[in-house]
């Protein structure tokens, strides 16, 4: 779809009718020639400005089918896309576009942005069109058409289209039947394009689903944060919140994290009231993410083990199939830094049993043999197994009621509300430094799960394995300096 740019001179030279077949071409160049509307107290009709973020979105819209844009509100999303639907219709024949709105109010005012591009090209690059209504516009000569249209049930279903277009997406109240509608047109090689904030109101939601899953459910996200807009900086920040009014609905700092997010972790935490976590701790948290020192394989060391001091472990396993994360976190019990850790969803109970073994027990970096919880999940007992197969010696064990041991951390109503409260406890009073970036941002969203009862786990769609293996080391604490073999490590909860 690209051309190599000519010089000016040369381009000048070919004349007018070189450079619409050049723009025809190359949608990055034909942005050159997009004017936009910039309504009061804007500037009014200007040149579409290429910057950093359009140009990647603008590359984005060619080489990928199935696209999730998470953003910021005004960073020119919906200006880009009818630039994109316009070389589309004019450049393509036989273009079949389908724009999904929130409401017709949205879906005209797309159309609208569609129509202003289309009639501020040169006059000469302009075909006759047929169509031109508030929810169509087509060009006959091209054999083209745009369809903008409310995202009902129904939207979508008997068409087949070379570009699927939902804004706002994650407002849409019908987004999961509109994406079975238009699945056909997306299997035959056609383009979905899905951009929005975020719905802080809907915990659950494809859109943050598809968003989170990627790439390994085929699509790619792109992130666009409040500041990416040439212009803005802090005080433009503030000023913008404190015009912000105190609702029922949505207070100014919620409204700020929804419409104007600066990272897709904020974006896509659930709203304060839900989160488990305090929100700007963190933040604060998020100072001391940092690369590791060394990384062998899955394995990440972020401080090497020390003479003299006390280390606990927490094992949370999963299938390893591309989902849930498996994770083994070691942590200082003098200083609550994550010291190592192993978080990979890829990685099998075998091979994590493996890697986990090596980090706790190498005889030049490993950590000691530091006293070892493991859930005993499905997956879990595997890697207990492994641990058992190498007489690990210092494996958690618990009694039950009745006085007999049971290898593993077992997860249930009172130990589940005993590892949240204390870890939750924990993080607020900053006693925990987690460096994995990553790791630390599956803490936003665990929540208080109002539909189960309060339940603390994570937000549908996301996940909590990394809390949870910290939540069963930091649970270890209270055995970290026994230094006998397992017998000396139980615990009688009666679970």
């Amino acid at each position: 779809m690209t051309t190599p740019l000519l010089d000016k001179q040369r381009l000048a030279d070919l004349g007018p009718a070189a450079e619409m077949v050049l723009a025809g071409r190359d949608f990055i160049n034909f942005l050159d020639y997009v004017y936009i509307m910039e309504p009061p107290p804007g500037r009014g009709k200007i040149k579409l400005e290429k910057w950093p973020h359009v140009l990647e979105m603008a590359h984005s819209l060619l080489n990928e089918r199935q696209l999730a844009i998470l953003k910021a509100r005004q960073i020119g999303f919906s200006w880009i896309l009818a630039a994109y639907d316009v070389w589309l219709l004019r450049f393509h024949e036989g273009a079949v576009l389908l724009n999904l709105s929130k409401g017709q109010n949205e879906a005209t005012a797309l159309l609208g942005k569609v129509r202003f591009i289309y009639k501020a090209l040169p006059e000469a690059w302009q075909l006759p069109l047929g169509t031109d209504s508030r929810s169509e516009i087509s060009i006959p000569g091209m054999s083209s058409k745009i369809m903008a249209l409310p995202a009902t049930e129904d939207a979508g279903r008997s068409e087949t289209a070379t570009l699927v277009a939902q804004d706002e997406g994650d407002f849409h109240e019908f987004l999961d039947a509109n994406l079975a509608a238009v699945k056909p047109t997306i299997d035959a090689g056609g383009q979905i394009v899905m951009g929005s904030t975020s719905n802080k109101k809907k915990m659950i939601s494809l859109f943050k689903e598809l968003y989170r899953g990627a790439p390994n459910n085929g699509w790619k996200a792109l992130f666009y944060p409040w500041h990416v807009r040439p212009g803005r900086d802090q005080a433009w920040y503030e000023r913008t919140k404190d015009s912000i009014p105190e609702t029922s609905d949505m207070s100014p700092d919620l409204y700020m994290e929804q419409e104007y997010p600066a990272s897709s972790t904020e974006a896509l935490a659930p709203a304060r009231s839900l989160q488990a976590f305090d929100m700007d701790i963190l933040k604060d948290m998020e100072e001391d993410c940092r690369r590791p020192v060394e990384t062998l394989g899955p394995i990440n060391i972020y401080q090497k083990w020390r003479m003299g001091r006390k280390y606990m472990a927490g094992t949370d396993v999963s299938h390893g199939v591309g989902r849930d994360y498996s994770v083994t976190t070691i942590i200082d019990a003098q200083t609550g830094y994550v010291v190592a850790d192993i978080m990979d969803n890829m990685v099998g109970p075998e091979e994590l049993a493996e890697a986990s073994v090596r980090l706790l027990t190498d005889p030049e970096w490993g950590y000691r043999s530091p006293i070892w919880g493991i859930e005993d999940n499905e997956w879990g007992i595997i890697v207990i197994k492994a641990a058992e197969a190498v007489h690990y010696p210092r494996i958690f064990h618990r009694e039950t009621g009745r006085g007999s041991k049971k290898i593993g951390w077992h997860t249930d109503g009172s130990s589940r509300f005993v590892l949240w409260g204390e870890l939750i406890q924990a993080v607020a009073s900053r006693h925990l430094i987690v460096p994995n970036k990553a790791g630390l941002d599956q803490f936003s969203t665990v929540i208080r799960n109002t539909d189960a009862r309060g339940t603390i786990e994570a937000m549908v769609g996301a996940h909590d394995d990394y809390p949870m293996a910290v939540g069963i080391a930091w649970q270890m604490r209270k055995w970290a300096y026994s230094g006998g073999m397992v017998d000396d490590v139980i615990i009688s909860y009666g679970w």
